[in-house]
């Protein structure tokens, strides 16, 4: 009996179909892995993008400014604000800016933005139906509310930002300057 060294044609080529099925095999699970880390990064940039802007909002609300030189008064209906803040500029400063809130309309959702001095428009929230702005007046016995507030050399104590989202009704206060 002699002895043969080497493989037959069969073995390599079920060594081939093996490999080939394994590298099938690697290639699904790595693009699954892929299209799971690119979910991810898009939810934790969507939920960055909130948190900023949610920040965002309450520096340009809390930094609020009426009656000083090159200020307007505040004024508000049930979907746009308009009121003179502090801004930061690239410098890193802050400087006097014009500042308005307002939903605009973007498919069958809407979304809060910021307008800077009419120009810089910043999205501060997403996905939202219906929104619209009431206005703090007394926190007395549970609040007075107010869908309106005309200018004048007042503020309300905070403003509220009232949308749906999904099926259930959502509203963020934001309180006005520094006021306890």
């Amino acid at each position: 009996m002699t002895h043969r060294k080497g493989f037959t044609l069969v073995e390599v080529l079920v060594a081939l179909v093996v490999g080939s099925v394994v590298l099938l095999m690697a290639e699904r699970v790595l693009a699954a892995l892929s299209d799971q880390s690119s979910a991810i990064v898009s939810r934790n940039a969507e939920w960055d993008r909130e948190s900023n802007g949610e920040g965002f909002l309450r520096a340009l609300v809390g930094q609020l400014e009426i009656g000083a030189p090159g200020t307007i008064p505040f004024s508000g209906g049930p979907d746009t604000v308009r009121f003179s803040s502090w801004c930061e500029v690239p410098a890193g400063w802050l400087e006097h800016c014009t500042v308005t809130l307002a939903f605009r309309g973007r498919g069958n959702d809407q979304e809060l933005v910021a307008a800077i001095d009419d120009r810089a428009v910043v999205s501060l929230e997403r996905g939202i139906r219906n929104g619209g702005f009431r206005y703090l007046e007394s926190a007395a016995a549970g609040g007075q509310w107010f869908q309106r507030w005309g200018t004048g050399i007042t503020v309300p104590l905070g403003i509220g930002i009232v949308g749906r989202r999904g099926d259930k009704m959502d509203t963020m206060i934001v309180r006005i300057g520094t006021r306890g």
